[in-house]
């Protein structure tokens, strides 16, 4: 091989055997050798020098990269959406709404905010009230989102907007007024699971492959009365869009003095447009279809993607279904069901 240096003198050398080993644990050992043997006149000092250069580059290399890779040129895998809020901790925040701030909302709630704070020393507990809400919104979301939000004159669609807000803006736990705690949140993720999960969901009602709703695609319903999260989770952003822009479509479809009906309400604001976002999702991380079918009699906690779906007892426990008894420590928190809404939305 012919090398031509600056001095312009030729150098030709017969045979080159370098070799390097490396070995890197918490220090890096380079045991270079080399065997050379010379046609010409060949200056010891230039091999030196290649030597230390060489060094220098590898040495270089482990710094930059943290480790030297034996194919430096292999990609890893692309960051899914959920990569950039894996390295933070759920907000310690407990978030509820009402009509006011007393400590006791209704009388089948008596002692349930307080039992929030009682399991979850730690965790700061906030409340939402109609006298706020607008303020709250009108302070952290442009106009698009704000301008939709102080113009519902629904309670129940505002209340279901504002939840979604909330938690992507805020993160940390929502849990509608009627959800009694059972267990801490801290037990909510499994071991396994900590540090992979930035949202986590359970299952309110599962239909076993049969659908959930008349002509819907999914046989299970997520419920959205319970929800841990980080902040700026895509698949609450994509909520948050989706029920803007659904609000506007139901806005523009009625009349004035027209009432919002129950199916309305599920299906812009409610568990059926929450599971079908979320199902959405499912698919755009895994790449395969999701309808519930796979989530059937879930047996523990699955990881989707970063989403971390709960078996149905654990969000929606009903003590008709004698499934569990009460206390059972798989049982996280019990759903009232109080939905006097309801009442005030025909359908």
């Amino acid at each position: 091989m012919n090398l031509t240096y600056g001095y312009k003198r030729e150098l030709s050398l017969a045979i080159i055997k370098d070799k390097v080993r490396i070995l890197a644990k918490t220090d890096i050992l380079l045991v270079v050798e080399f065997h050379i043997r010379q046609d010409g006149d060949i200056k010891y000092a230039f091999v030196l020098l290649a030597a230390v250069v060489i060094c220098m580059l590898l040495v270089g290399n482990y710094a930059y990269n943290g480790r030297i890779s034996q194919n430096s040129t292999t990609q890893g895998p692309k960051p899914t959406a959920g990569d950039a809020s894996k390295a933070e901790p759920f907000p310690h925040k407990i978030w509820q709404s009402w009509k006011d701030d007393s400590e006791n909302p209704t009388e089948r709630t008596v002692g349930f905010p307080h039992q929030w704070r009682v399991v979850n020393p730690g965790w700061r507990y906030e409340r939402i009230t109609d006298a706020n809400n607008d303020a709250y919104v009108l302070d952290r979301f442009d106009t698009n989102i704000s301008d939709i939000f102080t113009s519902l004159k629904d309670p129940i669609l505002k209340a279901d907007f504002l939840r979604y807000l909330i938690l992507l803006r805020e993160g940390g736990v929502w849990a509608d007024i009627d959800v009694y705690p059972h267990q801490p949140i801290s037990k909510w993720i499994p071991k396994q699971y900590q540090g992979s999960v930035n949202l986590v969901v359970g299952i309110e009602n599962d239909h076993h492959k049969k659908p959930i709703w008349p002509g819907s695609p999914y046989s299970v319903q997520l419920c959205q009365y319970s929800v841990l999260a980080k902040p700026n989770h895509p698949a609450i952003r994509t909520v948050v869009n989706q029920v803007a822009g659904d609000l506007k479509n139901l806005f523009a479809s009625k009349k004035p003095g027209d009432a919002v009906s129950f199916e309305e309400v599920m299906s812009t604001t409610g568990p059926f447009a929450f599971t079908k976002v979320l199902m959405d999702y499912f698919k755009e991380m895994t790449g395969t279809e999701h309808t519930g079918d796979e989530l059937d009699s879930l047996p523990e906690p699955r990881l989707i993607g970063d989403v971390l779906v709960l078996p149905k007892d654990s969000f929606g426990w009903l003590p008709h279904e004698n499934t569990h008894e009460k206390g059972d420590s798989s049982i996280l928190v019990e759903h009232l069901f109080i939905g006097s809404w309801r009442n005030s939305h025909q359908g």
